[in-house]
């Protein structure tokens, strides 16, 4: 693991301390998309993962489906 940069085996502090089902890669990649989108998709994509009840998510592929529809993510 590397502290900083780009690409999936990188950590930042922010990414850890977070309580979302997502690893860290995902949660630095929600973290630039979700400011982008408008606010009542930004809020349906917030209650899903808030929500969420399985294994963590570590790829755009496991995303809910609902969210990748959001996100426009196939």
């Amino acid at each position: 693991m590397r502290v900083g940069g780009v690409g999936e085996e990188t950590t930042y502090e922010a990414a850890e301390r977070t309580q979302l089902p997502l690893n860290s890669w995902m949660t630095r990649m929600m973290a630039q998309e979700l400011p982008i989108m408008d606010s009542a998709s930004r809020q349906r994509v917030r209650d899903i993962l808030r929500d969420y009840d399985g294994p963590e998510i570590t790829s755009v592929e496991e995303l809910p489906e609902e969210i990748r529809k959001i996100m426009d993510l196939y």
